[in-house]
């Protein structure tokens, strides 16, 4: 019986826990008009920018100026025109989930899970233009617009960014699609063959414009940990022959040795492809070794 009620207690302390965790997920609205959704982590005030824990691997930092809103119940899409009239003056904008719509300012977002302070509550301090200062659970958060909420996001912000344009395919070159995985060149190496790369092009990783990579990887330094090859940046250029193990290509211009018999396949270092644009243009030159 003594057993049983420990049983009992945990799946209640589970059930108190998991939506409070749930409701520390937000979406970050750009002025630019792309989105970021993930886990808030934090607003480090030392660099005026939001942490925003995308994936186990994917922090994203975006600086508060950069950021029309912070949506913490839904994807920053159709946002009601009640929020967005106050919101296009100059006071930041408040709006809880028991419907206040608030005018001031954003003092402090402190607390909670992947900031400095996570076994406290993750608490919002917000100063109203006609009242004292309010502190209150993000989760009793519903958004909180930063000022001058652009004109042109409208009523229903884009949450995908312009098509890339695509490089230029020399003959003989093989495209490799960002929102591919592993790109059958057609090109059948050897063990001891050796394959010189000529890459153009440039892929974007996600729907946040800013996130992009060229052939070498990520030009923000950043790491997909579920990736092909988790320890190269995300977005790096990649080859594998046959089956085999994942090799760096990159930028490299010096013949790389082949590290098995096969195809080789080509694909961009990411874990999730689908909602990446754009396209590397791969160019090979194979120095066939000896054969056994």
């Amino acid at each position: 019986m003594k057993r049983q009620h420990i049983g009992s207690a945990v799946i209640a302390l589970a059930v108190l826990v998991a939506p409070a965790a749930a409701q520390e997920q937000a979406t970050i609205l750009k002025r630019d008009g792309s989105t970021v959704s993930g886990r808030f982590e934090a607003w480090n005030r030392n660099n005026n920018s939001i942490y925003i824990r995308v994936s186990p691997g994917d922090q994203r930092i975006i600086p508060l100026g950069e950021t029309a809103a912070i949506d913490a119940e839904g994807n920053g899409r159709n946002l009601p025109e009640t929020e967005l009239g106050p919101a296009r003056g100059g006071d930041h904008v408040l709006v809880t989930k028991r419907g206040e719509v608030i005018h001031g300012r954003l003092i402090n977002i402190e607390g909670g899970e992947g900031s400095g302070s996570e076994g406290e509550a993750r608490v919002v301090s917000f100063k109203p233009n006609d009242a004292a200062e309010r502190r209150l659970r993000f989760s009793e958060m519903r958004r909180l617009y930063l000022g001058n909420y652009p004109a042109s996001l409208g009523t229903a912000p884009p949450t995908t960014p312009p098509s890339m344009s695509e490089p230029d395919l020399p003959p003989g070159a093989v495209r490799v699609a960002g929102n591919s995985r592993w790109v059958p060149t057609g090109l059948m190496v050897g063990r001891n063959d050796r394959v010189a790369f000529a890459v153009t092009g440039e892929v974007q990783l996600s729907t946040d414009a800013e996130d992009k990579a060229r052939p070498a990887g990520s030009v923000k330094g950043r790491y997909a940990a579920n990736a092909p090859a988790p320890t190269l940046l995300a977005g790096a250029l990649i080859g594998r022959v046959g089956n085999g193990p994942v090799f760096a290509i990159g930028d490299q211009t010096q013949p790389l040795p082949m590290n098995g018999d096969g195809q080789l396949f080509l694909t961009v270092n990411d874990d999730e492809v689908g909602d990446n644009q754009g396209a590397f243009a791969v160019t090979m030159t194979v120095t066939r070794g000896r054969r056994r």
